[in-house]
């Protein structure tokens, strides 16, 4: 009976519903705020996805131009570089933890540098400057940025040659920060200002991460956004569901994770968060 007891209480203790985050109201609050910024819209042309059908893939709209790609965090799952070369892009990358994935395509231009601001550091290069060595990037099609965590920086201090790419793919970091009202005001402004040029036209969690439960629904620690610039996008909201047919899971030992509990037409978390907010 002992040996009963011992091995019951633990697993009764894991179920779901004693897994529940103690969530506060600038939590709730910033939530909400992320997910209006960041509702997908429709964009004219259906999306598409380049890379494999796990982490390094991205979906994107096949509005392009100039066939110009600028690649920030690399790393070494370059499925979706080889998928833009065998459609005639010229990419650009840059990331100072790997070397070159693909000495031999002489359209992938790869230099070591990290993005960053820190002069005394060599290995870092600012967007100015990229821009500034490759007038290619004045007509920039495409911009993926992947570099686990930084992201927040370079959307704050260069911003302006961000939104000079038709189309901006970000992974951000960090969201189980969003109780913290400093880092929650960041990443909305960060958001406010890039909806005056670009509208998100798709959303994914990465599984990767972790995640946080929230009235029944499990909010995501990183989030993948396609923004596109609004002049290919209409402003028909679009929600979901999410993950769409074009989404797979980044870790394929795990299930890819449900967003539309936040961003589908019924917020399931909201009746939680007007609970936490004292709203009716």
């Amino acid at each position: 009976m002992d040996d009963f007891i011992s091995v019951a209480v633990p697993a009764r203790l894991a179920n779901l519903e004693y897994n529940q985050t103690l969530v506060n109201r600038n939590f709730l609050q910033a939530i909400t705020s992320i997910i209006e910024l960041s509702q997908p819209r429709i964009a004219k042309s259906d999306l598409i996805r380049v890379g494999q059908n796990a982490d390094g893939g991205y979906v994107i709209s096949p509005e392009f131009h100039s066939y110009v790609c600028l690649n920030l965090g690399v790393g070494y799952e370059v499925t979706a570089d080889i998928d833009l070369i065998q459609n005639g892009f010229e990419i650009f990358a840059f990331d100072g933890t790997v070397p070159n994935p693909l000495p031999e395509e002489t359209s992938y231009h790869f230099h070591q540098k990290n993005i960053g601001y820190e002069k005394k550091d060599e290995r870092n290069i600012n967007l100015q400057r990229i821009f500034q060595t490759y007038l290619k990037l004045q007509n920039l099609d495409l911009l993926l940025i992947d570099i686990e965590g930084h992201e927040y920086k370079i959307l704050e201090r260069e911003l302006n040659f961000v939104t000079q790419a038709k189309q901006i793919v970000v992974e951000f970091h960090g969201l189980e920060l969003l109780g913290d009202e400093q880092f929650s005001e960041r990443f909305i402004s960060i958001l406010e200002k890039l909806m005056k040029s670009h509208y998100p036209i798709h959303i994914h969690a990465n599984n990767a991460g972790g995640v946080l439960p929230i009235g029944g629904a499990s909010w995501p620690t990183i989030l993948e956004i396609t923004f596109l610039a609004k002049e290919y996008c209409s402003n028909v909201i679009n929600f979901g569901p999410f993950p769409t047919a074009l989404d797979f899971p980044n870790t394929l030992a795990r299930p890819d994770v449900d967003l539309t509990p936040f961003y589908g037409m019924e917020k399931n978390y909201a009746s939680l968060a007007r609970t936490v907010l004292g709203l009716p």
